[in-house]
């Protein structure tokens, strides 16, 4: 099948003299850039942002957005964070005022997810989730251009390629709804890939191994990425664990294997974990009653956990974390008793959870204990895809934030010894680094595997004994069979970046202004119908049909193409008898 050509009217992104990164994470955000004569000299002397969290210095801003009573901007990321805190502490009308954290797993595996999905903040007050996205991308495209500037004064615009992170495990309507958010913050469409975080982070990891970096372990990348080497890619991040499987191609590029897999498990699950122990401790309506009344010292505890958290290892013995006096005067105040240790004695932890002054003194085994429901989720997602023997390899890559941390990384190395397990440098920011490189070598993708099986709903003449009657419809003295699925794609078929597969229909219902042809989606490899349980509506372009119609019949041609460099898929539809080709702007996956 020919390959797709370049959209017109586009500006080749070689010719664009920067390409920046956004890595729109569940936890945290940042972004990245680097010129185009750096990345040809230097291909890792790629610009990172600093962000203050209070006492300390961060690549990535804290995913939380604040928005005004006017559903305008306030601040983005720590700044957002203690501003409500402040505002909460101050007796300020922080009511009216909109609060979002770690939103993002709104989109993940949402069938339901529309353009006018609502999401609810802090005191459940609801708001169009495309807003608050929006909003969220905008703050950050700010920050970006302003770097920028400061950096590069002459900057225009329109000398920017932007590149936009996506996990790859998310659906396709997730995807476009991120697109149009990026659109709606004010990136154009032209200057806009996505880019699926567990790809760009293997991209970084091949661009590491050819500036002969190594592991801790001391292995060089350049032993490591051979042609032909297998490796499972796993983007621990703080909502998801994205997992893709590629193979180094004679030329460098990259081949992927096996389509992608993961779920919902990430660092931000311990988090939860954490403030889940310390409510079996003290009781729910004290946990809530101090997250209502002194959200700063909760977010300054949270801040804590995160520290400890990161610096935890299988060699660390009792964790002291302080304990804020709001917290334990509160507790007292609740539970009508003097001790904190009075309180422990009433929990599950009663004889091992210590206290002194402020210090709470959590044993090595219940830290750990926090881990293990996700961290071993993870594992055994992955020894089920080992064990169904549905992909072979050889070497795994740890990449994202979750990945820094010493358990994981241990559980990693004791499950699958047989494998050799790599963590880049700077595990957390692999995606970003890898997202600017990937902006400037779009193509090093060869071939991508195919999610589901796609098709469109047809209606072919229908056969006695071969259809079944509940099926059968006629149109225009014509017996026909309804719902079936014909397929254009096959669930785990590999396709070239570009892959574009064209059918002839023709339509069948003249009397309409309009034609919806509407692509389906199927777990299965030979779905039969559009109404099989393993089957989906994955979206709907509708077409003008001509008002001057002869009596002869309807000729349309239904294109599928297979994002050249961005994933996703397009979907044109041409009327053969005036010649006119709709596009994406009609294909809609967000109204269903």
């Amino acid at each position: 099948y020919p390959m797709a050509s370049a959209s017109v009217g586009v500006v080749p992104r070689q010719h664009r003299l920067f390409v920046a990164a956004i890595d729109f994470g569940t936890t945290y955000s940042g972004y990245a850039f680097s010129t185009k004569d750096d990345w040809e000299k230097e291909p890792l002397k790629i610009f990172f942002n600093n962000w203050n969290a209070g006492n300390l210095l961060s690549r990535k801003a804290s995913t939380t957005l604040l928005l005004k009573p006017d559903k305008s901007l306030s601040s983005f990321g720590y700044d957002a964070e203690t501003k409500y805190a402040d505002m909460i502490e101050d007796k300020e009308n922080f009511e009216d005022y909109y609060y979002f954290h770690c939103f993002k797993m709104l989109l993940h595996n949402n069938k339901k997810l529309r353009r006018d999905t609502e999401i609810k903040d802090a005191t459940g007050k609801p708001l169009k989730a495309m807003h608050v996205f929006s909003q969220s991308i905008k703050f950050l495209l700010q920050k970006l251009f302003e770097s920028l500037e400061e950096k590069f004064t002459d900057i225009q615009k329109d000398d920017i390629h932007y590149v936009l992170t996506v996990p790859a495990i998310w659906d396709d309507n997730a995807k476009q709804f991120m697109r149009e958010a990026a659109v709606k913050a004010g990136i154009l469409e032209k200057q806009l890939s996505l880019a699926l975080e567990p790809e760009t982070a293997s991209i970084y990891c091949q661009q590491l191994q050819q500036t002969r970096q190594t592991d801790e372990g001391g292995a060089s990348f350049l032993d490591v990425a051979e042609t032909g080497t297998r490796f499972m890619v796993v983007d621990l991040g703080g909502g998801t664990t994205d997992i893709t499987f590629q193979e180094r191609c004679i030329d460098g590029k990259l081949r992927e294997i096996h389509r992608p897999m993961g779920g919902p498990w990430g660092g931000r699950n311990i988090n939860e974990a954490f403030f889940a122990f310390i409510e079996e401790i003290f009781k729910k309506d004290v946990l809530d009653k101090f997250k209502k009344v002194y959200m700063d010292d909760y977010l300054h505890m949270e801040r804590q956990f995160e520290t400890k958290k990161r610096a935890f290892t299988s060699e660390s013995g009792v964790v002291k974390m302080t304990f804020p006096l709001s917290l334990i005067e509160l507790a007292k105040k609740i539970w009508k008793t003097d001790s904190v240790d009075e309180i422990i004695k009433n929990s599950k932890y009663a004889g091992k959870v210590k206290t002194e002054t402020q210090k709470l003194h959590i044993p090595k085994d219940i830290f750990i204990s926090l881990f293990l429901p996700t961290v071993d989720k993870i594992i055994a997602h992955i020894q089920k895809i080992v064990e169904d023997n549905s992909v072979s390899f050889d070497y795994i890559l740890l990449v994202g934030g979750f990945a820094e941390c010493n358990i994981v990384q241990k559980r990693f190395d004791d499950t699958f010894n047989d494998k050799k397990v790599i963590i880049p440098e700077e595990a957390g920011l692999a995606v970003l680094k890898g997202a600017v490189l990937y902006g400037h070598m779009p193509q090093i993708i060869a071939t991508r595997v195919a999610r589901h099986t796609y098709g469109i709903e047809s209606y072919p003449k229908f056969v006695d004994g071969k259809h079944p009657v509940s099926k059968r419809v006629v149109i225009d003295g014509v017996a026909r069979c309804k719902d079936v699925f014909f397929k254009y794609v096959t669930i785990g078929q590999e396709i070239t970046p570009g892959y574009k597969l064209s059918q002839d229909f023709q339509v069948l219902k003249l009397e309409n202004n309009t034609l919806e042809c509407t692509i389906f989606a199927s777990w299965e490899k030979n779905p039969k119908f559009i109404t099989d349980e393993s089957c989906f509506k994955l979206g709907t372009l509708t077409v003008p049909l001509p008002q001057q119609r002869s009596s002869e019949l309807l000729k349309i041609e239904e294109t599928m193409v297979f994002g050249e460099t961005d994933h996703e898929l397009h979907f044109f539809v041409r009327d053969k008898i005036n010649n006119r080709t709709y596009d994406g702007d009609f294909f809609n996956l967000l109204d269903k």
